[in-house]
């Protein structure tokens, strides 16, 4: 398979999200009293699996207002309510009515009608396996609407228009199923981590610690590449790379992006493609755990990598060799993904180009075997891998390490739900 074309099929593969078909707003929004006429919208129907990644949003709100979404589950029957006497908003959601995810500020400019509100529905739903008492199941409803304040409207506030959602049943699952630019990792086990002591060539340290055993009891797809400027492009609309912009960008990994936008990347993509109907039920886009990260990296290998005992320069991306003692590259930033030779289970660039961020926090190894470890205490991301701007310890199967800029990138993997 050409490298290019590796790349390429993901970017053909998944179409544009305004493509998606998405859930019918209804119902008339009010204005703001600084003219702000919000819309809400969401990016496909949710299921009961929570494998849809249904995004809600409301945009066009006025800057820097607090607000919150909310719904209810019955309209039958139901005329949508003045909100006051001389207010242009209107309730259309059917009382009883619950708050959909917390309080927030709509960001923006003060005066502007730049702000706008987001909810997960998956992370909502998982959060809320019942609505008003009442487990969900597949055909029920909710009817979703924001409220956001406006200290000189009627009643201090305003109301955007609604939307309707309908729950759908899941898609069958299948780890099967081949998709272009990613690649099947089987369930199993492996030793992970790694007591190397310090010093040269490996300068080992006690993150690493203790080896243990880890157990991947599903399956999953991982991205045969790092995420490249062109796939992320098509999603999220813009381009936030440091190096290899420009006409000839599209197969440069993306980086210089934070966990934040990965994360946002991940629930668009798993919105287009479950309204596509190629998402298993209990699957989503993600990044992955560390834990599928480095049993992805091995391929079954138990070396300090998936080349052998050491890294060159012609294996991979990176700045200097301590097997070779090579300075290996003077120019700055990353190749276009896929460059080297991939390792046993044909994923590329697991050792340097970019560093890799993961969906764990920074947190020690626990002893003994575990079975699909997840760690989620703190905002600090793994990052695993190396980047064009490590030198090889810093490449190594087992390294853990944090931060950003640009020389962290991501790759995804469709894989389990995981919940905090």
């Amino acid at each position: 398979m050409k490298l290019y074309t590796l790349a390429a099929c993901l970017v053909l593969s998944f179409t544009s999200l305004a493509q998606v078909q998405s859930p019918q707003p209804y119902c008339t929004a009010g204005t703001s009293t600084n003219g702000c006429t919000p819309s809400i919208t969401a990016s496909a129907q949710p299921n009961v699996a929570n494998t849809a990644g249904c995004v809600i949003l409301t945009t066009g709100v006025e800057g820097q207002k607090q607000g919150v979404f909310f719904y209810g589950v019955d309209n039958g029957g139901f005329t949508p309510l003045p909100w006051g006497v001389g207010s242009s908003s209107f309730l259309c959601a059917k009382p009883p009515t619950v708050r959909l995810g917390a309080p927030q500020n709509s960001g923006g400019v003060a005066g502007a009608c730049n702000g706008a509100y987001v909810v997960l529905w998956d992370q909502f739903h998982l959060a809320n396996p019942t609505s008003l008492g009442n487990p969900w199941v597949a055909g029920d409803k909710a009817f979703v609407q924001s409220w956001y304040r406006d200290p000189q409207a009627v009643k201090g506030s305003n109301l955007s228009n609604a939307l309707e959602l309908t729950l759908r049943d899941p898609l069958p699952v299948p780890c099967l199923t081949t998709i272009p630019g990613m690649v099947v990792i089987p369930a199993g086990s492996f030793q992970m981590g790694s007591n190397t002591p310090g010093g040269a060539p490996y300068f080992g340290d006690s993150t690493t610690q203790p080896v243990h055993s880890v157990t991947i009891s599903y399956c999953f797809w991982m991205g045969a590449t790092e995420v490249t400027q062109a796939q992320f492009t098509a999603i999220m609309g813009f381009n936030p790379a440091f190096f290899g912009t420009g006409s000839t960008s599209g197969n440069y990994p993306v980086e210089s992006v934070g966990s934040g936008l990965a994360d946002a990347y991940c629930a668009l993509l798993t919105a287009q493609q479950s309204a596509l109907g190629n998402v298993p039920a209990g699957y989503q886009y993600r990044l992955p755990t560390e834990a599928e990260w480095e049993y992805a990296c091995r391929a079954g290998s138990t070396s300090q990598f998936n080349t052998g005992a050491s890294l060159l320069c012609h294996q991979a991306r990176f700045r200097w060799s301590h097997h070779s003692l090579t300075t290996c590259f003077f120019l700055g930033g990353p190749d276009p993904v896929a460059s080297y030779a991939p390792n046993a289970w044909g994923l590329y660039d697991m050792h340097g180009n970019v560093a890799e961020l993961c969906l764990d926090s920074l947190e020690s190894y626990v002893a003994g075997p575990v079975t699909d470890p997840f760690v989620s205490s703190t905002n600090v991301r793994v990052v695993r891998g190396g980047g064009w701007d490590d030198e090889s310890n810093r490449c190594r199967s087992s390294y853990r390490n944090s931060g950003g800029g640009n020389n962290v990138g991501f790759r995804v993997v469709l894989a389990p739900i995981l919940v905090p």
